[in-house]
């Protein structure tokens, strides 16, 4: 049920924020593979994954999210919280949305 929520909520999100289109992603190749990796700035306990992973996965369903802390953990300042690998377009695309439903 929560992954459900999830997605709902992810995809109004896309929806509002990408509208038609992600110009910036737009100029990306579109088979490049890209990596990148979410920090904590702060000592934090981590909330959302859900909503991060629907965000990824909605644009890249064959991304992946290799995730070091997980939901209700306390990270240490400059900690990586999650590293992702997917179509450099998606996680370009992704990242805004993904971030405003993460805590971290």
């Amino acid at each position: 049920m929560l992954a459900r929520l999830a997605e709902a909520d992810v995809a109004r999100a896309l929806a509002e924020d990408v509208g038609t289109g992600d110009l910036t992603a737009g100029l990306i190749d579109p088979g490049r593979i890209g990596r990148a990796q979410v920090l904590a700035r702060e000592s934090a306990v981590i909330c959302g994954q859900a909503w991060v992973q629907a965000a990824v996965l909605q644009l890249d369903p064959d991304a992946r999210l290799s995730w070091h802390v997980q939901d209700g953990e306390r990270c240490a300042a400059n900690q990586v919280v999650l590293e992702l690998q997917g179509r450099a377009q998606a996680l370009l695309t992704a990242e805004r949305t993904a971030l405003n439903f993460c805590s971290c």
